[in-house]
Formats: C-alpha cells, sequence, structure tokens
C-alpha cells in the first residue's frame, strides 16, 4: 500500500462502515439510550471523510475515482444510517426521506452537469451540511438527554442539518442554472 491509495482507502472504509453501522443500530433496535459499538465505528468514519480529502490534497493524489469514492460514501454512510435510525425510531421517516433524496437529486445534478462539461465544486454550505450530519448521527447515537423549547438537542442538530441540505441544494441548482 502506498501513499496514493491511502485517500481512497479511507473513503473506502467509510463505505463498508456503513452496512455495519446499520447493522448494528437496528440489532440494538432501542428507540433511546446510547450506542456505543456503532457510535465508535460511525466516529472513525466520519473522520475519514475530513481526512481523506486533506490527504488527497497534501500528497496532490486527488482523482476523479477518489473524489467519486468520496461523494458516494458519504451518500450511502449517512443514507444507511438515518435508515436505521428510522428504522428503530429515532428519526422520523419523513426526515430520513428528505435527507436521502436531497443526497441523491443533487448527486445527479452534479453528475449532470459533469456531462455537459461543467464542473459544480463543493460550496462551504454543503461541507457544513455534511459536517451537520456526520454531527447529528452522533447526537442521535448518545441521545443526549437535553431539551432546547421541547425539541431533544439530537432533534435540533438533525433540523439544522436536513435546513443546511436543502439550503446547500438550492446553491448547487443556482450554480447550476447560472452555468447554463
Amino acid at each position: 500500500m502506498t501513499r496514493e491509495n491511502i485517500p481512497d482507502l479511507l473513503a473506502w472504509f467509510r463505505l463498508l462502515s456503513s452496512p455495519v453501522i446499520l447493522f448494528l443500530i437496528i440489532a440494538d433496535g432501542s428507540d433511546e439510550g446510547l450506542m456505543l459499538v456503532p457510535a465508535i465505528i460511525a466516529f472513525i468514519a466520519a473522520w475519514t471523510d475530513y481526512f481523506d480529502g486533506k490527504l488527497a490534497r497534501k500528497w496532490n493524489v486527488s482523482s476523479k475515482t477518489g473524489a467519486f469514492l468520496d461523494t458516494i460514501a458519504d451518500k450511502i454512510f449517512v443514507s444507511t444510517i438515518f435508515i436505521g435510525f428510522t428504522v428503530i425510531g429515532r428519526v422520523s421517516v419523513w426526515i430520513t426521506v428528505l435527507l436521502i433524496s436531497r443526497e441523491f437529486i443533487v448527486m445527479a445534478l452534479r453528475g449532470l452537469a459533469g456531462n455537459e462539461g461543467n464542473m459544480i465544486p463543493p460550496s462551504i454550505t454543503g461541507k457544513l451540511k455534511a459536517s451537520f450530519q456526520f454531527w447529528s448521527i452522533g447526537f442521535v447515537m448518545f441521545d443526549f438527554d437535553l431539551a432546547v423549547l421541547n425539541w431533544s438537542i439530537d432533534e435540533v442538530v438533525v433540523f439544522i442539518a436536513l435546513l443546511l441540505s436543502y439550503i446547500s441544494g438550492y446553491q448547487y441548482f443556482r450554480e447550476y442554472y447560472i452555468n447554463q
């Protein structure tokens, strides 16, 4: 293994850990309480998103394959975990459907733009969205007993992630149509 492969291997870890985390969430099956083992794996996997990009840029080993793998790993990671949260009753189905729908619609839009020779780079809001999605996963798994105006803290963080998802989605659509 060379250092050129490390960023892609980190993305592969995130991708392949997703069904394992989903299995552990569903096996736990509780709608409350700490989910320690899937939380630890998800924490490590979420950090791979930061390090795979950082290392690829630092070592100048970025590739189209790596960028695609990074993007698809993020989508599958977030989608499978939120599906698990919905199955066990920790996150409402409407939130999961909205998050997953946005992810794949934006991915399709960026693919369409790429086929037309246009690149829609990740936006700051998109990166913030991804960060809040990862944080929301942690908050839901740790099930903090803290409320803000009758909303649990994990519901607040999930809602912020959902809101940022649609704000950044709008920005991607705007960017696409501006470049038409």
